[in-house]
């Protein structure tokens, strides 16, 4: 525990100096290692041994995935039928905000793109129509968290490569705590807006049928996209980093043939913007691969499994208990190197306790994706306050209801594991 203790000692240090997490963690690795007194060529080999992974391959297609479809009007495809679904409803815009964050959560595969895609298009609606810029900043805010939750996942992809854990079970796991999610962030925005008298025009609006069908037919190829992933996970017919291929295959065809919104030139930029951000994360999952190795010929895992045996008594403690800490590393911590550091920790001590690392996996995303709105980190609470021009003191207050709310999911999956395990029972 001493090694665990010393190591995020120097990540601390370093990542509250302004160094780049990926740099943090090799300077902070190089430490420890001179500390055990093992050789330096464990980065190396380590590093290397961390990203020969055939699954890792997911993240770059699933990165291009969301940037393809993004570049080709997808998501305002998917805010037009959700607003002719959902828009009449008191609220409409925080209504079609949420609902258009689920479905472009299922192409996109990204928090921080689904709020600069869909907070691009929604926050300049719904200011118009009387939500103050604060509250739609974060409404949009707290709606991207499904897209860490509902498949294709790219944390849940990062966690399936640190623990072992089928990444194919993780995905069709995220599909109803997401809903649940969706629907919990629907009625927290029905009362508010209620109450504030928010989005007045939508209760002037009715429920427009050929509306409803129009924007379906424009919208049906991004919408069958997320079900053709899920579907042919469901039935084996490919794994999920075959299925991030396929995805890829799928958006070029829609973005680049069938819209006509991506050409050669643009084409190029997103498979360089591609390289880029995931470039950034096999760097960071490589040198996190290091720290997990380190970390366990320490005998972490053991001694943390011995500690909380020792002190805790029921299964739901225990959940309670790494809750609370998951809760509060993604404050401090983004989300990539979260999972990369403390996924390979937790995981051994769950086992031990006979708690499904599909379960806990699930949970673990839902409570990193709630870091990414609480500050400090609170990366995406940043992205929010560039797209909708407000402070963060004032975006942080309007995302305090909405964080309460996901806290009230996170506990229901907690006591009632069932609700996640549902699907991926099916698959056994």
């Amino acid at each position: 525990m001493t090694v665990l203790g010393l190591f995020l000692l120097f990540l601390f240090i370093f990542t509250f100096m302004g160094v780049p997490i990926v740099f943090s963690l090799t300077i902070s690795n190089i430490l420890l290692i001179i500390w055990l007194d093992f050789p330096l060529d464990i980065i190396a080999t380590e590093a290397i041994s961390g990203i020969n992974e055939f699954s890792l391959l997911a993240v770059p297609f699933f990165i291009f995935v969301g940037k393809i479809m993004n570049a080709g009007g997808i998501a305002q495809k998917l805010v037009d039928f959700a607003d002719a679904l959902v828009g009449f409803i008191t609220g409409g815009l925080g209504h079609v905000n949420v609902l258009a964050s689920m479905f472009f959560g299922g192409v996109s595969a990204s928090a921080i793109a689904d709020t600069a895609a869909i907070g691009g298009i929604m926050i300049p609606q719904m200011v118009r129509e009387n939500y103050s810029p604060e509250y739609s900043g974060g409404i949009t805010a707290s709606s991207a968290v499904i897209g860490i939750i509902i498949p294709p996942s790219i944390p849940f992809i990062l966690y399936g490569i640190t623990t072992g854990t089928s990444i194919s079970q993780l995905f069709v796991g995220g599909i109803i705590p997401g809903i649940m999610v969706g629907f919990a962030l629907m009625t927290t925005n029905y009362i508010l807006s209620k109450k504030n008298r928010f989005g007045k025009a939508s209760e002037q609006r009715k429920f427009n049928i050929k509306k409803v069908l129009k924007s379906f037919k424009i919208a049906f190829f991004p919408l069958l996209l997320p079900f053709v992933i899920v579907f042919g996970i469901l039935s084996g017919i490919f794994t999920a980093t075959e299925a991030g291929a396929i995805a890829s295959f799928l958006g070029f065809i829609l973005s680049a043939f069938v819209y006509r919104e991506v050409g050669i030139r643009g084409l190029i930029d997103i498979i360089i913007e591609t390289g880029e951000t995931s470039a950034v994360v096999i760097i960071i999952a490589a040198m996190a691969s290091v720290t997990a190795y380190l970390l366990t010929i320490s005998g972490v895992p053991h001694s943390m499994a011995e500690f909380i045996g020792g002190n805790v008594e029921t299964r739901i403690a225990l959940l309670l208990m790494t809750n609370i800490l998951l809760l509060f590393t993604g404050a401090i911590l983004d989300l990539t190197p979260a999972i990369l550091i403390f996924a390979p920790i937790l995981a051994p001590v769950m086992r031990e306790f006979g708690i499904s690392t599909v379960y806990f996996g699930v949970i673990m995303g839902m409570n990193l994706g709630i870091g990414l709105i609480t500050p400090p980190v609170g990366t995406v609470l940043y992205v929010a306050c560039g797209v909708a021009d407000v402070e963060m003191e004032k975006l942080v207050k309007s995302t305090i209801p909405f964080l309460f709310v996901l806290i009230a999911v996170l506990l229901t999956l907690v006591f009632f594991p069932q609700i996640v395990m549902f699907l991926p029972s099916m698959m056994q």
